[in-house]
């Protein structure tokens, strides 16, 4: 008789030779912990440049948890009902319900953003039937055991959709399984209750449920669940940061990837339903007895909710279940979970709202212009120090940003104005979580992602490397061709770094290291990326020809990480969350914040 172990391996080497037979054809089909799923087989020579494989296998819309409609509103996720038979997983899933975007895209644009927040996005209705994920991979045998991404989108926690990003490049260039993810989003993801077991948080709550289907599942699409990073962008990289603050995380997940944006302000006070019934309230239910209120609003429609709701940018909750603390009490204290970590900002983050509000400061800015706006600009940082004295912190601003340079100088003050956003938005607080995670013995990598793509003439010469650019490298966009010619006219140089990028991504997912190929399907020769340490806080210039620096921004960095807290008086804040009233922290002042138009 066989013994155990034996018996395992030749279950394991049956149930691969079932998935390879199943992925003979235009389809494949794969079981998951709810029921089998058919996938199609993409074809990604005559699409895709130069591919290291000839098709991948696409999954769309598996659902990872249930409806989160009706009784289930502002609950934690529950699994998804089963299903017997073959679920179709061709298209995509519905995206969750969500509000139109408040930014305007310039007609220009449009088509060159469309080839990912546009991709797949137009056939896909908005529901609380939304907690789906997609996966894209070039095997499905249980033996690949190749490294897993999982990419939790971007979208300020109000707007976005998994299926907007494609994962067909990365995919056909790389040994790796990528798979997109949606959560809910706006009130869905932020409102308040009163209920112990999960009283806020439910858009992180999804991106757990998330990351456990993929520890559950994730062999059978050819994955390895020992080898799973999460990568995102902007809010998707907030998302990312606050999960490896999390507890609840703890283990789902090996390696992270931040793309503009980390979470180091306080969190919110649990408990605070002040929000909640002033939704409720706008939904026409009323808002005492508690459990009346919570039952007129679990019955009204997404809709309803969402008319009622205002726009804003939620603030995570500090609820003890997905976090024990405020963010910057974590990151102080070193309390974070000790995963691999890649992260890093664009060299002009803020010239993306420059560039979709046209003619803002075209012609420079005024330092009367740029002192008017600070109470604007570091809102914040008053959030994070709320015991500090602003009064304080502006005129320490001012001399920093405007001291040493010509005032009767519009552009150069503009110029400041554009690096004060940069530094007080992304950079201070990325520098800051590298610094923490390095400390903590993990392997750190930093970049600063800083060529102007060649597709945006159109943007203001003023504009360097935007919030968003590096999207178009790292999902391999330049590669894309249609009709045997390039589809987008990206420079071949470009293309090259598209390449480099992806090789990094995937090398570090794979090996916590993005110089290492080992397991790569190709092998570049790209340059040398140092590890980030505590003592060489060295980084990555991504660019045409990138290189390698140490101490990004450093007497800025200096001044916002380790000057700015002792004005504040860092040492008097104990408290682990602030209370934000609503009206306070609605959308007119969240959006003067963000466009700072004085």
């Amino acid at each position: 008789m066989a013994n155990s172990g034996t018996s395992a391996v030749c279950t394991a080497i049956f149930i691969s030779i079932l998935c390879i037979c199943y992925a003979f054809g235009d389809f494949v089909v794969v079981s998951t912990t709810s029921g089998d799923v058919q996938g199609y087989q993409f074809e990604t020579s005559p699409s895709i440049g130069s591919p290291a494989f000839d098709h991948i296998y696409i999954f769309k819309g598996i659902p990872y948890a249930a409806s989160t409609s009706g009784k289930l509103r502002l609950r934690p996720p529950q699994d998804p009902t089963p299903w017997e038979g073959i679920r179709n997983a061709t298209r995509s899933g519905e995206k969750c319900a969500q509000r139109p975007s408040i930014y305007p895209m310039q007609p220009e644009a449009a088509p060159l953003y469309g080839e990912f927040l546009g991709h797949d996005n137009n056939s896909t209705s908005a529901s609380e039937d939304c907690l789906n994920l997609n996966v894209y991979t070039h095997d499905v045998s249980v033996l690949a055991n190749q490294p897993v991404m999982v990419w939790i989108h971007g979208g300020g926690f109000t707007s976005g959709t998994g299926s907007s990003y494609p994962g067909e490049v990365l995919a056909a260039h790389h040994n790796v399984v990528i798979v997109t993810i949606n959560y809910r989003l706006g009130d869905f993801h932020s409102l308040q209750t009163l209920e112990e077991d999960a009283p806020a948080n439910f858009g992180y709550l999804d991106q757990i449920k998330a990351l456990q289907w993929v520890q559950a599942n994730i062999r059978n699409f050819g994955g390895d669940p020992e080898k799973v990073t999460i990568f995102g962008e902007s809010s998707g990289s907030q998302s990312v940061s606050l999960l490896v603050m999390s507890p609840l995380a703890t283990g789902l997940f090996h390696r992270a990837i931040s793309q503009s944006g980390v979470w180091i302000l306080p969190g919110r006070q649990v408990g605070d339903v002040a929000a909640t019934e002033t939704i409720a309230s706008a939904a026409g239910c009323v808002t005492t007895p508690y459990g009346d209120m919570m039952s007129c609003l679990r019955g009204k429609s997404a809709e309803d909710i969402l008319a009622a709701g205002r726009p804003g940018f939620p603030l995570p909750v500090v609820d003890g279940h997905f976090l024990m603390d405020a963010p910057n009490n974590l990151v102080k204290k070193q309390q974070l979970n000790k995963v691999d970590y890649l992260l890093g900002t664009n060299n002009d983050e803020y010239g993306w709202m420059l560039s979709i509000t046209r003619g803002l400061y075209a012609d420079g800015m005024t330092a009367a212009e740029f002192q008017a706006g600070l109470p604007y600009y570091l809102f914040f940082v008053g959030l994070t120090y709320p015991k500090g004295n602003m009064s304080v912190l502006i005129p320490a601003v001012i001399q920093e940003y405007l001291g040493s340079v010509d005032k009767d100088d519009l552009f150069v003050v503009r110029d400041q104005f554009v690096q004060l956003k940069n530094d007080v938005g992304f950079v201070a607080s990325t520098v800051l979580m590298a610094e923490t995670q390095s400390a903590q013995s993990v392997r750190v990598y930093q970049y600063e992602f800083q060529h102007r793509s060649s597709i945006f003439p159109f943007k203001p010469d003023f504009v360097k490397a935007e919030h968003m650019d590096e999207l178009f490298y790292v999902f391999g966009i330049p590669l894309l061709r249609q009709d045997a010619a390039w589809k987008l006219p990206f420079t071949d140089q470009e293309r090259d770094l598209s390449l480099d990028i992806m090789a990094y991504w995937v090398n570090f997912a794979n090996n916590g290291d993005p110089n290492d190929f080992s397991g790569a399907a190709r092998i570049r020769d790209s340059a040398d990326w140092p590890r980030y340490t505590p003592s060489s806080k060295a980084y990555m210039k991504l660019n045409l020809t990138s290189s390698a620096d140490v101490e990004l921004r450093e007497k800025r960095m200096k001044f916002w990480n380790e000057v700015v807290p002792k004005l504040m008086g860092e040492e008097d804040i104990t408290s682990a969350a602030v209370k934000v009233s609503w009206g306070f922290w609605g959308f007119p002042i969240l959006l003067a914040c963000f466009l700072c138009n004085i």
